[in-house]
């Protein structure tokens, strides 16, 4: 056979294989209908109940009315410092809040923003009732920084706020072996500048306390998150500025005595409008008589600031106590009773008269 009748054959060959893969019968009967699958949520619908014009823009504008917003805290003075940074920063607070480790120093740190707080979506679901989907990076109870046998479980929303508005020294730290004195070695000594969670749970205080029921049970966001309605407070108080809205104040407490007003006005100018029944006054007048005293007893400069050195217990708990009070600056709304307690103790403990 000549080698041109072979390629030939070879050629006919190879168009009778493609031809009979490439070709086709007649399509069979339809089969019978498969189950149908679960009914899906609409992305759209589901994502856009937040992530809306109207939603987002809010929280925006309140947000960068905050003081977590401006960053005067967090940038000017403690957000690049390691033992700092995780509260006082956007960064340092992610590091931790996804590594639980502590952050070093930060070259260029910056102010809390969104995702400071949120991180990513787990279950999508947009009835945000207390056991699905917050997007909250942390929920759950805290273990205090100032004794690791405590723990602050307030709310899951309101856990957040705990892991840094809490303090982070023990009221024992600086007492001395029998319990006469007390050691204070440094002009920052305290429990810290923002005791907030400590005296909502009535605890490091120079005694014991019982929490007040009524504003625990409220929680942090409760109060300082409550979504306002009225034009006075609307994008200037509660959400995300969380400046403690007297609109929820007055959904709870009635009666001749409330005298709540816009927590702050237009000009966002802060005013102790949450003085019930004088409160904040009487609370405002104990601290600046339990200064005077410790500034008689050598305990604080004229700028109210502590002089270390060793103290009697009874000077000490004062100054403690004091700095306790006056560092989580709701003026004892927090917790009222034991915040008055705290100051009528250390008054008493100095001669004075609460």
């Amino acid at each position: 056979m000549s080698r041109k009748i072979s390629y030939l054959a070879i050629l006919m060959m190879a168009l009778m294989v493609m031809f009979t893969v490439s070709c086709e019968g007649p399509e069979g009967p339809a089969g019978p209908a498969g189950e149908a699958g679960p009914a899906g949520a609409d992305a759209q619908v589901t994502c856009l109940s937040c992530h809306n014009d109207a939603t987002m823009l809010d929280n925006q504008f309140e947000m960068a009315r905050s003081q977590h917003g401006l960053g005067d805290l967090a940038v000017d003075y403690a957000g690049g410092r390691a033992s700092c940074s995780y509260c006082h920063s956007h960064e340092g607070f992610v590091e931790w809040a996804t590594t639980g480790e502590n952050p070093g120093n930060y070259t260029t740190p910056s102010p809390w923003q969104c995702s400071t707080c949120h991180g990513l979506h787990t279950t999508f679901d947009e009835t945000f009732e207390a056991d699905t989907d917050y997007a909250l990076r942390k929920t759950n109870a805290v273990t205090a920084i100032f004794d690791a046998t405590v723990t602050m479980d307030v709310d899951a929303s309101s856990n957040l706020c705990v892991n840094c508005h809490q303090a982070r020294t023990n009221y024992t730290a600086m007492i001395q072996e029998g319990g006469l004195t007390a050691r204070i070695t440094s002009t920052h000594a305290g429990p810290h500048h923002g005791p907030q969670a400590n005296l909502l749970l009535a605890n490091n205080g120079s005694s014991a306390g019982t929490p007040f029921s009524a504003h625990l049970g409220a929680g942090c966001v409760g109060c300082h998150m409550y979504e306002t309605t009225g034009d006075e407070e609307m994008n200037v108080n509660g959400g995300h500025t969380f400046w403690a809205a007297a609109e929820k104040c007055n959904a709870c407490h009635e009666g001749p005595d409330v005298v709540f007003d816009a927590s702050r006005d237009a000009e966002f100018e802060h005013e102790p409008y949450y003085d019930y029944k004088g409160f904040q006054t009487e609370i405002a007048e104990k601290l600046e008589n339990l200064a005077g005293l410790l500034l008689a007893a050598g305990v604080f400069d004229s700028t109210h600031t502590v002089v270390p050195g060793t103290y009697s217990i009874a000077q000490y708990n004062a100054f403690w106590n004091y700095t306790y009070i006056a560092e989580d600056r709701s003026h004892g709304v927090h917790s009222p009773y034991y915040a008055e307690e705290l100051l009528n103790s250390a008054i008493t403990g100095l001669g004075g008269t609460p």
